[in-house]
């Protein structure tokens, strides 16, 4: 069931998920391939706000940073396992957040 959240709830929630995705990603660095934290999609005037979802690889040229889609499946299956990060969409309105209540109990 999809719940509205206030502000602090997201905010926290995210904190913690994030933290699971950069500590992975440090473990990872050798394979050249991230999972990226976090990825936002506008979309009538809301926000859908997607969690360790998607894999990347950076290329730096001319001192530049471009994130390389690569997928949402694990690019390489050598790679250790990623974070159990629920596969849930977060959606930002007008209103706040909306979260799928199995969400917030899986990060308790």
């Amino acid at each position: 069931m999809l719940v509205k959240v206030p502000e602090r709830v997201f905010d926290e929630l995210l904190r913690k998920l994030k933290i699971q995705v950069y500590e992975y990603n440090s473990r990872i660095k050798e394979y050249g391939v991230y999972l990226k934290p976090y990825h936002i999609v506008y979309k009538n005037g809301k926000q859908y706000i997607y969690i360790g979802k998607y894999w990347y690889k950076l290329d730096k040229k001319d001192g530049k940073l471009k994130w390389i889609y690569l997928g949402k499946k694990k690019p390489d299956q050598n790679l250790p396992d990623p974070p159990a990060i629920p596969d849930y969409t977060i959606i930002k309105d007008i209103e706040g957040y909306i979260i799928d209540e199995k969400a917030l109990d899986e990060i308790k």
